[in-house]
């Protein structure tokens, strides 16, 4: 009998290992392309964590991947959290760092990590006309644009005057609702602490104590004291000058003082941008830490209404005078104190003996 399959068409063994070898020499080749191209792009790629409004740092950062093809993964924070959810997160991964670059919206959480070796020195370049005041003398962070501590009133004809000054902003609570974000929110946490280290430890504690004793309500966070004062729920708040810029356009009616300009001025807030330590991608940062502090993104800054004035240049605010980093090193406990005159837990007899505050 014929065997009905021929010699010409049955598998060998030698035919199998040829198809197997062919089919694992192609799966490496490609293997191999996807592996070079994921390397080439993580390598590419940048970790951002900035506490600066997504809104405002996304298209700076998207037109930074157009010109450079680098690209750059935004990390953001929530209102509630500004600035202190990223530090906390950035102390966190310090044995095995998983971002790139830094871009706080305020210095004193960025002094507090370049204390801590969170942040390794780079001059840039696009820094060398930043006031020194508004950059570290050791390099590790820079200032970009300048924010403002502002009273923000609700806008109607009937309005009583606006306190010109924050023990003014304490006192009218006594006749009209104010407002103010809790200290562990955002730039709260350095006017409190700015303000300690600007009265001194009794007074401000009386301040806070003003500020409980004519009931001033804490709210989640800067922007909503804003929109809160907008809808007329409260006259008065303490707030960020473009927390107050947001609002306007959202159709709330709402007017900007800058605090204190005729005593201690107000309190001046640059962004900051630093390079973290133990990246493995020190060049490629230095390129986005380059754009992030040049004249160009401030000025973007400045039209979106982010920031109100610039780093580089003198301006007709008269700006409190503290030392930022004093005013980092005593920031925590500030906050703490702060938080428990205002919420009423405090039980250090007053000055004038009537008992806690």
């Amino acid at each position: 009998m014929t065997n009905k399959c021929s010699n010409d068409h049955a598998p060998t063994m030698t035919g199998h290992w040829s198809l197997s070898l062919g089919h694992l020499l192609v799966t490496g080749i490609w293997a191999l392309f996807i592996c070079m191209g994921c390397e080439r792009t993580s390598s590419q790629e940048l970790v951002l964590y900035t506490s600066v409004d997504q809104p405002y740092a996304d298209p700076i950062v998207r037109e930074f991947e157009n010109r450079t093809g680098i690209r750059v993964r935004l990390v953001t924070d929530t209102e509630a959290t500004k600035s202190v959810g990223l530090t906390e997160r950035l102390r966190a991964e310090k044995e095995h760092p998983q971002c790139d670059v830094w871009w706080g919206n305020e210095p004193f959480n960025t002094i507090n990590l370049a204390a801590e070796g969170l942040l390794q020195p780079y001059d840039s370049p696009s820094a060398t006309d930043v006031f020194q005041m508004y950059k570290d003398p050791d390099h590790r962070w820079a200032g970009n644009g300048l924010r403002a501590r502002v009273i923000v009133s609700f806008a109607a004809p009937a309005m009583p005057a606006w306190p010109q000054g924050l023990l003014e902003f304490a006192d009218i609570g006594a006749h009209f609702p104010i407002a103010m974000a809790r200290p562990t929110a955002g730039t709260t946490g350095g006017h409190v602490a700015a303000i300690y280290v600007l009265l001194g430890p009794e007074r401000a504690d009386q301040f806070f104590r003003d500020l409980h004793d004519h009931n001033v309500r804490l709210l989640g966070g800067n922007s909503v004291v804003a929109d809160m004062v907008g809808r007329g729920t409260f006259y008065f708040g303490l707030t960020d000058n473009d927390d107050v810029e947001s609002a306007r356009e959202n159709g709330q009616k709402v007017d900007l003082h800058l605090p204190d300009q005729f005593s201690m001025g107000t309190l001046m807030l640059p962004t900051t941008v630093g390079l973290v330590s133990g990246t493995q991608k020190t060049e490629t940062a230095k390129k986005l830490i380059d754009y992030l502090l040049s004249q160009q993104v401030e000025q973007k800054l400045l039209d979106a209404k982010f920031v109100r004035w610039s780093v580089r240049k003198e301006n007709d605010v008269k700006a409190m005078q503290v030392d930022y980093r004093e005013v980092a090193r005593v920031m925590p406990q500030a906050i703490r104190r702060a938080t428990e005159i205002l919420e009423g837990r405090d039980m250090t007899p007053s000055p004038s003996g009537k008992g806690p505050g």
